[in-house]
């Protein structure tokens, strides 16, 4: 144990053991060290790659409907597609990524953390935590891979029974700004995004306080488009409990370059928010903002690689005033990505 810890005598660290021995193995007979060979990121731009969808339409000014296999369709309005400023008629590519449960979310680093366009106190000024009812990625170029002029109109229909069935009539429409992890200038799929919301433009459902809202017809929720990239049917996690920050203790070998810790709540399933700063000097990830309601019941998630398989540890935690949590290198297991998804996923 590092001697900094010398203060958290009074922690507890509850593994949450919902994997059998035949399918996950502990970690306590290799090294604790993940090679920069199999990182988590690499590992996390391999499942964004694994949830990558193809599809080709028309645009031959008619309307032009995709149905992807989960349900949700793509709804295109083609007279509106163009190139270079040119109506443009001929096939089209559509790259397209779903991303509806907290296991996904984890895989695929796209948590659900926002900043809200109608900041009404200090905290709305910061990213707060979201529940989504689906974070999706849309791109669209041509077979020659010329890029879509943006204006192109196109609405996504989202059923409802994707993030637990019961429509909530407070959701809004938000835009990505997704992470550029090594430096390039250009967002890498591994990386993670930010949600802003989006204000409501010329045609838009508005509900008088400036938001796009998104409307639900016929049990699916309709996200209208004219943007391509990172989008998101989302509204503010809103608890009333005071709020406060949390610390993570990763066991020896492992940082900010080679793992990852997130924070799912317990009773939301599209919900997850990642513990993304990691301070080199006290070896700590946390939470900078202040913004975890205290008393709420929560699963803690470590997560890294090794040899191409995930290494993770979840416990249950109870978020406390300023509260630091050890994960112990005895609690980490290894996983497929399907492993970890379905395990995240069966959390209640």
């Amino acid at each position: 144990m590092k001697t900094k810890l010398f203060i958290l005598g009074a922690c507890a660290a509850l593994v949450f053991a919902a994997c059998s021995k035949d399918e996950n193995q502990t970690t306590n007979d290799f090294t604790l060290k993940a090679s920069k060979e199999y990182s988590i990121a690499d590992l996390q731009a391999n499942a964004v790659k694994s949830l990558k969808q193809k599809f080709i339409f028309e645009a031959n000014g008619e309307e032009a409907l995709i149905e992807v296999k989960s349900g949700v369709k793509i709804r295109v309005k083609t007279a509106t597609v163009k190139v270079g400023g040119q109506p443009y008629f001929g096939p089209v590519v559509v790259e397209y990524i779903e991303v509806f449960s907290r296991g996904e979310m984890l895989a695929a680093n796209k948590t659900t953390s926002g900043l809200t366009n109608q900041p009404q106190s200090e905290d709305d000024t910061r990213p707060q935590p979201l529940i989504s009812g689906g974070e999706f990625y849309v791109n669209m170029t041509t077979q020659e891979g010329e890029n879509i002029d943006e204006g192109a109109e196109y609405q996504l229909e989202v059923p409802v029974e994707l993030t637990g069935g019961e429509a909530d009539e407070d959701m809004t429409s938000w835009t990505g700004e997704q992470e550029d992890t090594n430096g390039d200038g250009a967002p890498d799929d591994e990386g993670d995004v930010t949600w802003n919301e989006d204000e409501a433009g010329e045609g838009d459902d508005d509900n008088g306080e400036g938001d796009k809202d998104v409307p639900v017809e016929n049990g699916e929720y309709i996200l209208k488009l004219r943007e391509f990239g990172w989008c998101n049917i989302d509204k503010l996690a809103e608890y009333p409990n005071p709020k406060t920050t949390i610390f993570v203790d990763v066991p020896d070998g492992f940082d900010d370059s080679n793992s990852k810790v997130y924070l799912a709540f317990e009773g939301q399933q599209n919900m997850l928010v990642s513990l993304d700063h990691y301070d080199a000097g006290t070896e700590l990830f946390g939470e900078t903002y202040n913004l975890l309601p205290l008393g709420e019941q929560c699963y803690l998630i470590f997560a890294s690689g090794q040899g191409g398989q995930w290494i993770y540890s979840i416990q249950t935690i109870t978020i406390t005033a300023n509260g630091v949590y050890v994960v112990n290198p005895g609690s980490l297991v290894t996983a497929t990505q399907a492993d970890v998804i379905n395990l995240l996923n069966s959390l209640p």
